[in-house]
């Protein structure tokens, strides 16, 4: 009798260690999907704060591009 009472106590033991392993895998799952959400956000903000970037990068060559054209049409003028 005393053989069956500590066998399911056994068994009740691993059981209970089993199912706060689980909970607690669960629990570290869920606070990583939530920390990967917030990473996603962030990186879709860096991209969208780069792209304007790189339009503002562009606008600044064309101004500079258009400025060394003046000053080579003024240099060509100086030279007649």
């Amino acid at each position: 009798m005393m053989k069956v009472v500590w066998t399911f106590l056994g068994i009740a033991v691993v059981l209970v260690g089993w199912g706060m392993t689980w909970a607690n895998q669960n629990a570290r799952i869920c606070e990583n999907q939530g920390r990967i959400a917030g990473l996603a956000k962030r990186v879709e903000t860096v991209a969208g704060q780069t792209t304007e970037s790189e339009k503002a990068i562009v606008r600044l060559e064309t101004k500079i591009e258009y400025i060394i054209k003046g000053v080579d049409e003024i240099k060509a003028e100086v030279r007649k």
